[in-house]
């Protein structure tokens, strides 16, 4: 039987998403008619390039304070960050106490290939065929020259997640990243299957939305006996700077298996 002193799963994992970047200004605009953001100087750079907005710096403060307060005094075991720049700077505004980070590349953003740096409705009119077949499956998609959210998902469980349950028994570790990360994220530690993301896209649950500074806090604390169990069993979703004591309350993490009828019939 495996004791608390030896189990090899971590005791907390956090992740944060990046703060406002410029990209999501440029992205939210023109999807309300506006593609004014979309310069030529915009448009030459790599998405990695984009940097955070005074908001985003505001709301990965506000992230920093949430954590301090709430996570162990805001100190960790290890600290990760994605290379991309929205993801590094919001790693240093978190403001943590003891941080030291390592910057990973396989925590950067979903790969869109051709599609990168371009309103919807371009990509409409440049690649038809490649936006119905989004429509088919989102999970699936892999836009030309990119990676599937599929793909991302191999990225995150072989990078991060093995890299955590490897280095951190019974430890804590941080991770920034992005909102296309999050996802795969949820997906590995919750056993979510990809019908089941993707009924939750579809539903638009407010308890289910990534916001700028995100956090998923995950944990083998009980919350309320303050026992720690075997397995990571509790997980919140906690946007810092919009709280909301409904949308931010613990979730219980179930860890599914199937029978053979259950397989059959689905």
């Amino acid at each position: 039987m495996t004791t608390q002193k030896d189990n090899p799963r971590p005791l907390e994992l956090v992740f944060v998403r990046h703060g406002e970047s410029e990209g999501n200004v440029a992205v939210k605009a023109a999807e309300a008619g506006d593609t004014s953001h979309f310069t030529d100087e915009f448009r030459s750079r790599h998405s990695s390039t984009w940097n955070l907005t005074p908001k985003g710096e505001e709301q990965a403060q506000a992230a920093g304070e949430w954590i301090k307060k709430n996570i162990n005094h805001g100190d960790f075991d290890a600290y990760f960050a994605s290379t991309y720049r929205r993801a590094k700077r919001t790693a240093g505004f978190l403001d943590l106490p003891h941080a030291q980070w390592r910057l990973r590349d396989y925590l950067r953003e979903h790969d869109w290939g051709n599609l990168d740096v371009m309103t919807d409705e371009e990509r409409h009119e440049k690649y038809p065929e490649a936006m119905k077949s989004r429509e088919v499956n989102p999970y699936y998609f892999a836009a030309p020259g990119g990676e599937s959210l599929a793909d991302v998902l191999i990225r995150a469980r072989v990078g991060i997640i093995s890299s955590l349950f490897r280095d951190l028994p019974g430890k804590r570790g941080i991770v920034v990243t992005h909102g296309n990360m999050m996802w795969p994220i949820r997906i590995i530690i919750e056993d979510l299957l990809p019908e089941e993301y993707l009924k939750l896209k579809e539903k638009h649950d407010p308890k289910d939305k990534i916001n700028n500074c995100q956090i998923f806090q995950y944990s083998r604390i009980d919350p309320t006996t303050g026992e720690i169990g075997e397995k990571i069993n509790w997980m919140r979703s906690v946007c810092p700077w919009k709280l909301d004591p409904e949308l931010d309350a613990w979730r219980p993490v179930i860890h599914k298996k199937y029978t053979n009828e259950e397989l059959i019939n689905s």
